[in-house]
Protein backbone atom coordinates (compact mmCIF):
# COMPACT_ATOMS: atom_id res chain seq x y z
CA UNK A 1 0.00 0.00 0.00
CA UNK A 2 2.78 2.72 1.12
CA UNK A 3 4.34 1.59 -2.57
CA UNK A 4 0.94 3.02 -4.24
CA UNK A 5 0.88 5.72 -2.30
CA UNK A 6 4.23 6.58 -3.21
CA UNK A 7 3.21 6.02 -7.12
CA UNK A 8 0.51 7.88 -7.16
CA UNK A 9 2.60 11.10 -6.18
CA UNK A 10 5.33 10.03 -8.80
CA UNK A 11 1.95 10.25 -10.99
CA UNK A 12 1.23 13.96 -9.38
CA UNK A 13 4.64 14.68 -9.67
CA UNK A 14 4.84 14.10 -13.47
CA UNK A 15 1.23 16.13 -13.69
CA UNK A 16 3.13 18.93 -12.70
CA UNK A 17 6.14 18.98 -14.66
CA UNK A 18 3.24 18.98 -17.26
CA UNK A 19 2.55 22.34 -16.65
CA UNK A 20 6.40 23.45 -16.34
CA UNK A 21 6.98 24.60 -19.74
CA UNK A 22 10.44 26.27 -19.65
CA UNK A 23 11.02 26.54 -23.29
CA UNK A 24 7.77 28.17 -23.70
CA UNK A 25 8.72 31.73 -26.03
CA UNK A 26 7.86 34.77 -24.16
CA UNK A 27 4.36 36.16 -26.01
CA UNK A 28 6.47 39.58 -26.19
CA UNK A 29 9.60 41.44 -25.90
CA UNK A 30 11.12 45.08 -25.80
CA UNK A 31 11.17 45.98 -29.57
CA UNK A 32 9.49 42.62 -30.34
CA UNK A 33 6.19 42.46 -32.65
CA UNK A 34 4.15 39.16 -31.85
CA UNK A 35 2.20 38.86 -35.60
CA UNK A 36 -1.25 36.96 -34.40
CA UNK A 37 -3.34 38.01 -37.48
CA UNK A 38 -3.23 36.15 -40.37
CA UNK A 39 -5.25 34.79 -43.79
CA UNK A 40 -5.48 31.16 -44.54
CA UNK A 41 -6.39 29.50 -47.80
CA UNK A 42 -5.77 25.56 -48.54
CA UNK A 43 -4.64 24.97 -51.90
CA UNK A 44 -1.33 23.00 -53.59
CA UNK A 45 -0.40 25.92 -55.78
CA UNK A 46 3.49 26.97 -56.07
CA UNK A 47 2.04 30.52 -55.53
CA UNK A 48 -0.49 31.92 -53.30
CA UNK A 49 -3.96 32.25 -54.97
CA UNK A 50 -6.04 35.53 -55.70
CA UNK A 51 -8.93 34.34 -53.81
CA UNK A 52 -10.35 32.13 -51.22
CA UNK A 53 -8.43 33.40 -48.08
CA UNK A 54 -9.89 33.26 -44.49
CA UNK A 55 -9.16 35.38 -41.67
CA UNK A 56 -7.43 33.25 -38.79
CA UNK A 57 -5.44 34.05 -35.61
CA UNK A 58 -2.12 33.07 -34.76
CA UNK A 59 -0.66 30.37 -33.72
CA UNK A 60 -3.38 28.29 -35.76
CA UNK A 61 -3.64 24.27 -34.99
CA UNK A 62 -5.40 22.38 -37.61
CA UNK A 63 -6.22 19.60 -35.16
CA UNK A 64 -8.59 22.02 -33.55
CA UNK A 65 -9.89 24.43 -36.53
CA UNK A 66 -10.19 22.04 -39.26
CA UNK A 67 -9.35 18.06 -38.49
CA UNK A 68 -9.93 16.72 -41.76
CA UNK A 69 -7.53 19.76 -43.48
CA UNK A 70 -4.73 17.56 -45.59
CA UNK A 71 -1.86 18.79 -47.49
CA UNK A 72 -0.54 22.17 -48.53
CA UNK A 73 -1.82 25.20 -47.09
CA UNK A 74 -0.75 29.42 -47.72
CA UNK A 75 -0.37 32.18 -44.52
CA UNK A 76 -0.56 35.39 -45.45
CA UNK A 77 0.81 37.57 -42.36
CA UNK A 78 0.91 41.51 -43.21
CA UNK A 79 2.83 43.91 -41.02
CA UNK A 80 3.48 47.65 -41.19
CA UNK A 81 7.06 49.55 -40.48
CA UNK A 82 7.00 53.35 -40.25
CA UNK A 83 10.01 52.99 -41.87
CA UNK A 84 12.99 51.11 -43.41
CA UNK A 85 15.00 49.44 -39.81
CA UNK A 86 18.29 50.94 -39.63
CA UNK A 87 19.98 47.87 -38.13
CA UNK A 88 18.80 43.94 -39.12
CA UNK A 89 15.96 42.57 -37.83
CA UNK A 90 15.29 38.99 -36.63
CA UNK A 91 12.02 36.66 -37.92
CA UNK A 92 11.70 34.10 -35.34
CA UNK A 93 8.55 30.93 -35.29
CA UNK A 94 8.72 29.11 -32.87
CA UNK A 95 6.79 25.72 -34.24
CA UNK A 96 6.63 24.89 -38.09
CA UNK A 97 4.74 21.72 -38.48
CA UNK A 98 4.70 19.80 -40.49
CA UNK A 99 7.12 21.76 -42.75
CA UNK A 100 7.30 25.01 -44.54
CA UNK A 101 9.14 27.42 -46.48
CA UNK A 102 8.62 30.90 -45.23
CA UNK A 103 8.79 34.52 -48.17
CA UNK A 104 9.35 37.86 -47.26
CA UNK A 105 8.20 40.54 -49.29
CA UNK A 106 8.97 38.09 -52.27
CA UNK A 107 12.55 37.01 -50.72
CA UNK A 108 12.50 32.99 -50.03
CA UNK A 109 14.49 32.95 -46.78
CA UNK A 110 14.63 28.92 -46.61
CA UNK A 111 14.41 25.78 -48.92
CA UNK A 112 11.33 25.13 -50.75
CA UNK A 113 8.73 22.48 -49.86
CA UNK A 114 9.69 19.33 -52.20
CA UNK A 115 6.83 17.94 -54.19
CA UNK A 116 5.47 14.68 -52.87
CA UNK A 117 2.38 13.08 -51.50
CA UNK A 118 1.12 14.76 -48.23
CA UNK A 119 2.27 11.44 -46.41
CA UNK A 120 5.45 10.96 -47.59
CA UNK A 121 8.74 11.34 -46.97
CA UNK A 122 8.56 15.19 -46.48
CA UNK A 123 10.69 17.88 -44.39
CA UNK A 124 9.70 17.81 -40.62
CA UNK A 125 10.45 21.32 -38.68
CA UNK A 126 8.09 20.25 -35.39
CA UNK A 127 10.68 20.46 -32.92
CA UNK A 128 13.01 23.19 -34.89
CA UNK A 129 12.26 26.51 -34.47
CA UNK A 130 13.12 28.64 -38.36
CA UNK A 131 15.02 31.09 -37.31
CA UNK A 132 16.23 34.05 -39.68
CA UNK A 133 18.51 37.24 -39.41
CA UNK A 134 16.87 39.83 -42.20
CA UNK A 135 19.29 42.77 -43.66
CA UNK A 136 17.22 46.31 -43.56
CA UNK A 137 17.25 46.31 -47.27
CA UNK A 138 14.61 43.07 -46.95
CA UNK A 139 12.14 45.38 -45.30
CA UNK A 140 9.76 48.24 -47.01
CA UNK A 141 8.15 51.30 -45.42
CA UNK A 142 4.45 50.79 -45.18
CA UNK A 143 3.22 47.59 -45.96
CA UNK A 144 5.15 44.33 -45.29
CA UNK A 145 4.40 40.91 -46.31
CA UNK A 146 5.20 37.01 -45.12
CA UNK A 147 4.12 34.29 -46.67
CA UNK A 148 4.11 30.86 -45.12
CA UNK A 149 3.77 27.63 -47.62
CA UNK A 150 2.68 24.97 -45.13
CA UNK A 151 2.63 21.42 -45.68
CA UNK A 152 -0.28 19.48 -43.10
CA UNK A 153 -1.26 16.27 -41.82
CA UNK A 154 -4.55 14.99 -39.97
CA UNK A 155 -2.45 12.49 -38.88
CA UNK A 156 0.06 15.12 -37.12
CA UNK A 157 -0.17 17.89 -34.94
CA UNK A 158 0.16 20.72 -37.70
CA UNK A 159 -0.08 24.45 -37.70
CA UNK A 160 1.60 27.65 -37.55
CA UNK A 161 3.16 29.24 -34.55
CA UNK A 162 2.62 33.28 -34.45
CA UNK A 163 6.12 34.80 -35.86
CA UNK A 164 7.83 37.10 -34.25
CA UNK A 165 9.83 40.33 -35.53
CA UNK A 166 12.13 42.60 -33.73
CA UNK A 167 16.05 43.29 -32.95
CA UNK A 168 18.12 40.45 -33.94
CA UNK A 169 19.64 40.27 -30.52
CA UNK A 170 16.18 40.33 -28.40
CA UNK A 171 14.84 37.60 -30.55
CA UNK A 172 17.76 35.33 -30.22
CA UNK A 173 17.38 35.62 -26.67
CA UNK A 174 13.83 34.50 -26.97
CA UNK A 175 14.68 31.99 -29.14
CA UNK A 176 17.67 30.58 -27.04
CA UNK A 177 16.43 27.84 -24.99
CA UNK A 178 14.09 26.26 -27.08
CA UNK A 179 17.17 26.41 -29.73
CA UNK A 180 19.49 24.91 -26.78
CA UNK A 181 16.86 22.13 -26.38
CA UNK A 182 15.81 21.41 -30.01
CA UNK A 183 19.51 21.37 -31.74
CA UNK A 184 22.21 20.85 -29.09
CA UNK A 185 20.41 18.58 -26.79
CA UNK A 186 20.22 15.70 -29.40
CA UNK A 187 23.62 15.95 -29.94
CA UNK A 188 24.83 15.57 -26.60
CA UNK A 189 22.37 13.29 -25.75
CA UNK A 190 23.94 11.05 -28.59
CA UNK A 191 27.31 11.74 -28.09
CA UNK A 192 26.25 10.39 -24.21
CA UNK A 193 24.05 7.61 -25.42
CA UNK A 194 27.14 5.90 -27.51
CA UNK A 195 29.16 6.21 -24.42
CA UNK A 196 26.71 4.59 -22.44
CA UNK A 197 26.49 1.80 -24.64
CA UNK A 198 30.08 1.23 -24.95
CA UNK A 199 30.31 1.30 -20.86
CA UNK A 200 27.11 -0.97 -20.54
CA UNK A 201 28.32 -3.43 -23.72
CA UNK A 202 31.62 -3.68 -22.07
CA UNK A 203 30.26 -3.87 -18.27
CA UNK A 204 27.17 -6.59 -19.59
CA UNK A 205 29.80 -8.83 -21.39
CA UNK A 206 32.55 -8.95 -18.50
CA UNK A 207 29.55 -9.40 -15.58
CA UNK A 208 27.26 -11.74 -18.05
CA UNK A 209 24.42 -9.82 -16.84
CA UNK A 210 22.43 -6.49 -16.81
CA UNK A 211 22.01 -6.68 -20.06
CA UNK A 212 18.51 -4.45 -19.54
CA UNK A 213 20.94 -1.53 -19.78
CA UNK A 214 22.38 -1.70 -22.73
CA UNK A 215 18.42 -2.62 -24.17
CA UNK A 216 17.51 0.53 -22.95
CA UNK A 217 20.08 2.90 -24.59
CA UNK A 218 19.50 1.15 -28.11
CA UNK A 219 15.58 1.65 -27.53
CA UNK A 220 15.96 5.33 -26.68
CA UNK A 221 18.49 5.78 -29.77
CA UNK A 222 15.96 3.98 -32.21
CA UNK A 223 13.54 7.01 -31.04
CA UNK A 224 16.28 9.36 -30.93
CA UNK A 225 17.03 8.52 -34.83
CA UNK A 226 13.59 8.28 -35.80
CA UNK A 227 12.88 11.76 -34.06
CA UNK A 228 16.47 13.38 -35.91
CA UNK A 229 16.90 11.62 -39.18
CA UNK A 230 13.72 13.04 -41.72
CA UNK A 231 14.82 10.72 -44.49
CA UNK A 232 13.78 7.26 -43.80
CA UNK A 233 11.65 5.01 -45.65
CA UNK A 234 8.89 5.17 -43.99
CA UNK A 235 5.88 7.46 -43.85
CA UNK A 236 5.25 10.31 -41.29
CA UNK A 237 2.66 8.28 -39.69
CA UNK A 238 4.82 5.18 -39.73
CA UNK A 239 7.68 7.38 -37.81
CA UNK A 240 5.48 7.80 -35.27
CA UNK A 241 4.46 4.50 -34.52
CA UNK A 242 7.87 3.24 -34.71
CA UNK A 243 8.76 6.10 -32.42
CA UNK A 244 5.93 5.00 -29.96
CA UNK A 245 7.42 1.29 -30.05
CA UNK A 246 11.04 1.86 -30.17
CA UNK A 247 9.51 4.44 -26.49
CA UNK A 248 7.50 1.52 -24.85
CA UNK A 249 10.57 -0.88 -25.33
CA UNK A 250 13.05 1.47 -23.89
CA UNK A 251 10.13 2.50 -20.67
CA UNK A 252 10.15 -1.50 -20.57
CA UNK A 253 13.70 -2.03 -20.27
CA UNK A 254 14.66 0.85 -18.05
CA UNK A 255 11.67 -0.65 -15.54
CA UNK A 256 13.53 -3.67 -15.39
CA UNK A 257 16.90 -1.91 -14.79
CA UNK A 258 15.12 0.43 -12.08
CA UNK A 259 13.35 -3.01 -10.30
CA UNK A 260 17.08 -4.63 -10.44
CA UNK A 261 18.55 -2.07 -8.42
CA UNK A 262 15.78 -1.91 -5.97
CA UNK A 263 16.05 -3.75 -2.96
CA UNK A 264 12.37 -4.59 -2.80
CA UNK A 265 11.37 -7.61 -4.46
CA UNK A 266 7.90 -8.26 -5.99
CA UNK A 267 8.08 -11.52 -7.58
CA UNK A 268 4.74 -10.94 -10.11
CA UNK A 269 6.57 -7.46 -11.44
CA UNK A 270 9.06 -8.80 -14.18
CA UNK A 271 5.95 -10.69 -15.58
CA UNK A 272 3.56 -7.45 -15.63
CA UNK A 273 6.30 -5.17 -17.26
CA UNK A 274 6.71 -7.64 -19.93
CA UNK A 275 2.47 -8.34 -20.52
CA UNK A 276 2.25 -4.65 -20.13
CA UNK A 277 4.80 -3.64 -22.93
CA UNK A 278 3.77 -6.48 -25.09
CA UNK A 279 0.19 -5.19 -24.73
CA UNK A 280 1.06 -1.51 -26.07
CA UNK A 281 3.27 -2.22 -28.50
CA UNK A 282 1.06 -4.78 -30.08
CA UNK A 283 -1.94 -2.36 -30.10
CA UNK A 284 0.41 0.34 -31.49
CA UNK A 285 1.60 -1.94 -34.38
CA UNK A 286 -2.11 -2.68 -34.88
CA UNK A 287 -2.87 0.90 -35.91
CA UNK A 288 -0.77 0.72 -39.36
CA UNK A 289 -2.65 -1.96 -40.93
CA UNK A 290 -6.22 -0.46 -39.46
CA UNK A 291 -5.08 2.64 -41.01
CA UNK A 292 -5.33 4.53 -37.46
CA UNK A 293 -1.50 5.09 -37.64
CA UNK A 294 -1.28 8.77 -36.02
CA UNK A 295 0.86 11.21 -33.46
CA UNK A 296 -2.82 9.91 -31.20
CA UNK A 297 -1.38 6.61 -30.66
CA UNK A 298 1.22 7.99 -28.07
CA UNK A 299 -1.94 7.77 -25.64
CA UNK A 300 -1.64 4.08 -25.71
CA UNK A 301 1.58 4.24 -23.33
CA UNK A 302 -0.79 6.00 -20.62
CA UNK A 303 -1.14 2.72 -18.88
CA UNK A 304 2.85 2.33 -19.24
CA UNK A 305 3.14 5.26 -17.02
CA UNK A 306 1.09 3.86 -14.03
CA UNK A 307 3.79 0.65 -14.05
CA UNK A 308 6.48 3.39 -14.45
CA UNK A 309 5.59 5.16 -11.37
CA UNK A 310 5.01 1.92 -9.43
CA UNK A 311 8.52 0.55 -10.47
CA UNK A 312 9.97 4.31 -9.56
CA UNK A 313 8.15 4.23 -6.58
CA UNK A 314 10.19 1.16 -5.39
CA UNK A 315 13.40 2.87 -6.55
CA UNK A 316 13.06 5.63 -4.29
CA UNK A 317 12.06 4.02 -1.35
CA UNK A 318 15.54 2.01 -1.94
CA UNK A 319 17.31 5.21 -2.27
CA UNK A 320 15.82 5.91 1.34
CA UNK A 321 16.74 2.87 2.95
CA UNK A 322 19.90 2.82 1.53
CA UNK A 323 20.44 6.29 2.41
CA UNK A 324 21.67 6.64 -1.33
CA UNK A 325 22.12 10.31 -3.19
CA UNK A 326 23.33 7.98 -5.96
CA UNK A 327 20.03 6.34 -6.44
CA UNK A 328 18.02 8.92 -5.65
CA UNK A 329 19.21 11.19 -8.43
CA UNK A 330 19.03 7.92 -10.72
CA UNK A 331 15.08 8.09 -9.74
CA UNK A 332 14.51 11.77 -9.95
CA UNK A 333 16.02 12.17 -13.17
CA UNK A 334 13.99 8.51 -14.58
CA UNK A 335 10.66 10.81 -13.19
CA UNK A 336 11.37 13.36 -15.00
CA UNK A 337 12.45 11.75 -18.42
CA UNK A 338 9.26 9.11 -17.81
CA UNK A 339 7.16 13.00 -17.29
CA UNK A 340 8.22 14.34 -20.53
CA UNK A 341 7.05 11.13 -22.17
CA UNK A 342 3.45 11.57 -20.41
CA UNK A 343 4.04 15.85 -21.97
CA UNK A 344 4.75 14.33 -25.22
CA UNK A 345 1.71 12.25 -25.62
CA UNK A 346 -0.60 14.89 -23.99
CA UNK A 347 0.96 17.76 -26.98
CA UNK A 348 -1.41 15.62 -29.30
CA UNK A 349 -4.54 16.13 -27.89
CA UNK A 350 -3.59 19.81 -28.60
CA UNK A 351 -5.04 20.80 -24.92
CA UNK A 352 -2.35 22.82 -24.19
CA UNK A 353 -0.20 25.92 -26.17
CA UNK A 354 0.68 25.54 -29.58
CA UNK A 355 4.03 26.82 -28.84
CA UNK A 356 4.86 23.65 -26.57
CA UNK A 357 7.98 21.94 -26.68
CA UNK A 358 8.55 17.81 -26.35
CA UNK A 359 11.16 17.32 -23.48
CA UNK A 360 12.36 13.82 -23.98
CA UNK A 361 15.08 13.99 -25.72
CA UNK A 362 16.46 16.86 -23.42
CA UNK A 363 15.38 15.26 -20.40
CA UNK A 364 17.35 12.13 -21.35
CA UNK A 365 20.56 14.18 -21.19
CA UNK A 366 20.73 14.25 -17.39
CA UNK A 367 19.47 10.63 -16.72
CA UNK A 368 21.89 9.26 -19.73
CA UNK A 369 24.82 11.04 -18.34
CA UNK A 370 24.11 10.02 -14.68
CA UNK A 371 24.44 6.18 -16.36
CA UNK A 372 27.45 7.22 -17.89
CA UNK A 373 28.72 7.95 -14.72
CA UNK A 374 27.48 4.83 -12.59
CA UNK A 375 28.61 2.91 -15.29
CA UNK A 376 31.64 4.21 -15.45
CA UNK A 377 32.18 4.23 -11.97
CA UNK A 378 30.90 0.19 -11.79
CA UNK A 379 33.42 -0.25 -14.20
CA UNK A 380 36.65 1.07 -13.13
CA UNK A 381 35.17 -1.00 -9.57
CA UNK A 382 34.94 -3.98 -11.04
CA UNK A 383 38.50 -3.83 -13.12
CA UNK A 384 40.05 -2.32 -9.55
CA UNK A 385 38.45 -5.22 -7.77
CA UNK A 386 39.49 -7.86 -10.40
CA UNK A 387 43.15 -6.11 -10.12
CA UNK A 388 43.21 -6.84 -6.46
CA UNK A 389 42.26 -10.49 -6.91
CA UNK A 390 44.93 -11.04 -9.51
CA UNK A 391 47.21 -10.11 -6.90
CA UNK A 392 45.53 -11.89 -4.52
CA UNK A 393 45.66 -14.86 -6.87
CA UNK A 394 49.45 -14.32 -7.55
CA UNK A 395 50.39 -14.30 -3.66
CA UNK A 396 48.30 -17.27 -3.23
CA UNK A 397 49.90 -19.08 -5.99
CA UNK A 398 53.42 -18.08 -5.08
CA UNK A 399 52.49 -19.24 -0.71
CA UNK A 400 51.18 -22.42 -2.39
CA UNK A 401 54.45 -23.13 -4.47
CA UNK A 402 56.36 -22.56 -1.36
CA UNK A 403 54.60 -24.77 0.97
CA UNK A 404 54.46 -27.54 -2.10
CA UNK A 405 58.28 -27.08 -2.26
CA UNK A 406 58.94 -27.15 1.52
CA UNK A 407 56.26 -30.29 2.42
CA UNK A 408 57.64 -32.09 -0.69
CA UNK A 409 61.10 -31.82 -1.89
CA UNK A 410 62.00 -29.80 0.79
CA UNK A 411 61.45 -33.00 2.80
CA UNK A 412 63.25 -35.31 0.71
CA UNK A 413 66.38 -32.93 0.68
CA UNK A 414 66.75 -32.47 4.30
CA UNK A 415 66.31 -36.88 4.38
CA UNK A 416 68.88 -37.27 1.75
CA UNK A 417 71.00 -34.71 3.62
CA UNK A 418 70.91 -36.90 6.65
CA UNK A 419 71.46 -39.64 4.90
CA UNK A 420 74.85 -37.81 3.12
CA UNK A 421 76.15 -37.64 6.44
CA UNK A 422 75.76 -41.18 7.03
CA UNK A 423 78.54 -43.10 6.15
CA UNK A 424 76.66 -46.39 6.43
CA UNK A 425 74.41 -45.49 3.88
CA UNK A 426 74.24 -47.14 0.37
CA UNK A 427 74.40 -44.77 -2.14
CA UNK A 428 71.84 -46.30 -4.08
CA UNK A 429 69.62 -45.40 -1.33
CA UNK A 430 70.73 -41.82 -1.36
CA UNK A 431 70.80 -41.23 -4.86
CA UNK A 432 66.67 -42.45 -4.95
CA UNK A 433 65.71 -40.10 -2.37
CA UNK A 434 67.44 -37.44 -4.63
CA UNK A 435 65.65 -38.76 -7.42
CA UNK A 436 62.37 -38.51 -5.81
CA UNK A 437 63.81 -35.16 -4.83
CA UNK A 438 64.05 -34.57 -8.30
CA UNK A 439 60.88 -36.25 -9.96
CA UNK A 440 58.67 -33.40 -7.36
CA UNK A 441 60.05 -30.42 -8.51
CA UNK A 442 59.54 -31.64 -12.27
CA UNK A 443 55.95 -32.36 -10.81
CA UNK A 444 55.59 -28.97 -9.36
CA UNK A 445 56.80 -26.72 -12.57
CA UNK A 446 54.62 -29.47 -15.07
CA UNK A 447 51.25 -28.24 -12.56
CA UNK A 448 52.61 -24.60 -13.39
CA UNK A 449 51.67 -25.41 -17.02
CA UNK A 450 48.32 -26.64 -16.75
CA UNK A 451 46.48 -24.79 -19.56
CA UNK A 452 42.10 -24.29 -19.32
CA UNK A 453 41.95 -27.18 -16.83
CA UNK A 454 43.88 -29.74 -20.00
CA UNK A 455 45.76 -32.36 -17.98
CA UNK A 456 46.34 -34.55 -20.66
CA UNK A 457 49.70 -32.89 -21.56
CA UNK A 458 50.99 -32.57 -17.79
CA UNK A 459 50.46 -36.65 -17.99
CA UNK A 460 52.12 -36.84 -21.00
CA UNK A 461 54.97 -35.12 -19.80
CA UNK A 462 55.29 -37.52 -16.72
CA UNK A 463 54.99 -40.59 -18.99
CA UNK A 464 58.15 -39.09 -21.35
CA UNK A 465 60.39 -38.85 -17.76
CA UNK A 466 59.27 -42.54 -16.90
CA UNK A 467 59.22 -44.83 -19.68
CA UNK A 468 63.26 -44.24 -19.66
CA UNK A 469 63.16 -44.92 -16.12
CA UNK A 470 61.07 -47.86 -16.06
CA UNK A 471 62.79 -49.83 -19.54
CA UNK A 472 65.91 -49.40 -17.41
CA UNK A 473 64.29 -51.64 -15.09
CA UNK A 474 63.10 -54.36 -17.63
CA UNK A 475 59.34 -53.12 -16.86
CA UNK A 476 57.12 -52.37 -20.28
CA UNK A 477 54.81 -49.65 -19.80
CA UNK A 478 51.53 -48.97 -21.54
CA UNK A 479 49.50 -45.96 -22.11
CA UNK A 480 45.64 -45.38 -23.30
CA UNK A 481 44.68 -41.68 -23.42
CA UNK A 482 41.12 -40.86 -24.72
CA UNK A 483 40.43 -37.37 -26.01
CA UNK A 484 38.78 -35.75 -23.71
CA UNK A 485 37.73 -32.17 -22.72
CA UNK A 486 39.70 -29.94 -20.14
CA UNK A 487 38.55 -30.47 -16.31
CA UNK A 488 36.28 -27.11 -15.81
CA UNK A 489 37.99 -25.31 -13.11
CA UNK A 490 41.29 -26.76 -12.38
CA UNK A 491 43.76 -25.01 -11.13
CA UNK A 492 47.41 -25.59 -10.45
CA UNK A 493 47.47 -26.53 -7.32
CA UNK A 494 44.62 -29.18 -8.58
CA UNK A 495 47.09 -30.58 -11.25
CA UNK A 496 49.88 -31.19 -8.71
CA UNK A 497 47.57 -33.26 -6.34
CA UNK A 498 46.67 -35.33 -9.19
CA UNK A 499 50.26 -35.57 -10.98
CA UNK A 500 51.48 -36.54 -7.18
CA UNK A 501 48.71 -39.08 -6.82
CA UNK A 502 49.38 -40.81 -10.28
CA UNK A 503 53.65 -40.75 -9.18
CA UNK A 504 52.76 -42.26 -5.65
CA UNK A 505 50.54 -44.63 -6.87
CA UNK A 506 53.24 -45.48 -9.65
CA UNK A 507 56.57 -45.30 -7.29
CA UNK A 508 54.22 -48.13 -4.83
CA UNK A 509 54.15 -50.33 -7.33
CA UNK A 510 57.70 -50.30 -8.17
CA UNK A 511 58.59 -50.31 -4.16
CA UNK A 512 56.20 -52.94 -3.50
CA UNK A 513 54.65 -54.82 -6.32
CA UNK A 514 57.93 -55.94 -8.40
CA UNK A 515 56.14 -55.70 -11.68
CA UNK A 516 56.90 -56.36 -15.09
CA UNK A 517 54.56 -54.70 -16.77
CA UNK A 518 52.36 -51.40 -15.83
CA UNK A 519 49.54 -49.68 -17.61
CA UNK A 520 48.54 -46.32 -17.28
CA UNK A 521 44.94 -45.31 -18.89
CA UNK A 522 43.03 -41.83 -18.87
CA UNK A 523 39.51 -41.28 -19.63
CA UNK A 524 35.94 -40.03 -18.66
CA UNK A 525 33.90 -41.05 -15.96
CA UNK A 526 30.74 -38.61 -17.23
CA UNK A 527 31.98 -35.19 -16.67
CA UNK A 528 34.84 -36.37 -14.04
CA UNK A 529 38.47 -37.58 -14.86
CA UNK A 530 39.44 -40.78 -14.50
CA UNK A 531 43.18 -42.39 -14.13
CA UNK A 532 43.83 -46.34 -14.02
CA UNK A 533 47.06 -47.20 -13.06
CA UNK A 534 47.12 -50.77 -13.41
CA UNK A 535 50.26 -53.51 -12.85
CA UNK A 536 50.99 -57.11 -12.89
CA UNK A 537 53.04 -57.39 -9.87
CA UNK A 538 52.84 -59.55 -6.82
CA UNK A 539 49.46 -57.45 -5.40
CA UNK A 540 48.53 -57.24 -1.69
CA UNK A 541 46.10 -57.54 0.38
CA UNK A 542 43.97 -54.36 0.41
CA UNK A 543 41.85 -54.77 3.41
CA UNK A 544 45.07 -55.02 5.40
CA UNK A 545 46.98 -52.52 4.17
CA UNK A 546 44.25 -50.05 4.90
CA UNK A 547 44.65 -50.79 8.38
CA UNK A 548 48.24 -49.41 7.88
CA UNK A 549 49.58 -52.99 7.51
CA UNK A 550 52.36 -53.72 4.54
CA UNK A 551 53.82 -50.51 4.70
CA UNK A 552 51.76 -49.17 2.12
CA UNK A 553 48.97 -48.04 4.43
CA UNK A 554 50.07 -44.54 4.94
CA UNK A 555 51.02 -43.93 0.98
CA UNK A 556 47.41 -44.70 0.36
CA UNK A 557 45.95 -43.11 2.86
CA UNK A 558 47.89 -39.52 2.01
CA UNK A 559 46.56 -40.18 -2.19
CA UNK A 560 43.19 -40.01 -0.83
CA UNK A 561 43.72 -37.20 1.67
CA UNK A 562 44.97 -35.32 -1.90
CA UNK A 563 41.88 -36.73 -3.87
CA UNK A 564 39.23 -35.90 -1.08
CA UNK A 565 40.74 -32.29 -1.40
CA UNK A 566 39.59 -32.08 -5.08
CA UNK A 567 36.42 -33.72 -4.50
CA UNK A 568 37.35 -36.53 -5.83
CA UNK A 569 38.51 -40.26 -4.59
CA UNK A 570 41.36 -42.76 -5.04
CA UNK A 571 39.80 -46.39 -5.14
CA UNK A 572 42.51 -49.86 -4.97
CA UNK A 573 41.44 -52.58 -6.38
CA UNK A 574 44.21 -55.69 -5.12
CA UNK A 575 44.41 -58.96 -4.55
CA UNK A 576 48.05 -61.34 -3.52
CA UNK A 577 49.50 -62.77 -6.84
CA UNK A 578 46.66 -60.50 -9.05
CA UNK A 579 48.41 -57.32 -9.20
CA UNK A 580 46.99 -53.95 -8.18
CA UNK A 581 45.07 -51.47 -10.00
CA UNK A 582 44.36 -47.66 -8.48
CA UNK A 583 41.74 -45.72 -9.86
CA UNK A 584 41.78 -41.75 -9.16
CA UNK A 585 38.25 -40.31 -10.12
CA UNK A 586 38.53 -36.50 -10.41
CA UNK A 587 34.80 -34.33 -10.55
CA UNK A 588 35.09 -30.69 -12.31
CA UNK A 589 36.56 -28.24 -9.95
CA UNK A 590 34.17 -24.91 -8.22
CA UNK A 591 35.72 -22.17 -9.69
CA UNK A 592 37.58 -19.78 -7.00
Amino acid sequence: MRTWLLALLVLAAEMVLLVWDPALPPETAPGVQTLTQAEFVLGDAREPPETGWQVVSLPDSWRARRPQAKGVAWYRIRFDLDAVPDAPKALYLPRVAIAGEVWLNGSLLNVRLPDGAPGGRELRFNDQPLYFELPSRMFRAGHNEILVRLLGDPGVRSGLSAPRLGPAPVVSAMMMPQRLLSTAMPYVLGILMLSAMALACAYAYRRRQYLDIPMTVAFAAIALILDLVHDLPFTRSEVGVLRVVAVAAGLSCLCHVAYRLSVLRRPRLPRWIVAVALLVIGFVLATIPLGLATDLVSLLLMPFYVLVAYVLALLLQTAWLQRSLRMLLLALTALVWAATFVHASILALDVTHWDAFRYNTAAGVPLCALMVLILAERFVQDRDAALRSRGEAVDAERARILQDMHDGMGAQLITAKRLALRQDVDRGELALVIDESLQDLRLIIDSLDVSGGDVLPLLGNLRFRLAPRLAALGIRLSWNAEAMPPLAGLNAGGALSILRIVQEAINNALKHAQPGHLHIEIGQDGAALRIQVQDDGKGFDAAVAAEGGGGTGRGLTGMRLRAERLGGSVAVDSAPARGTRVTLRVPPQQAP
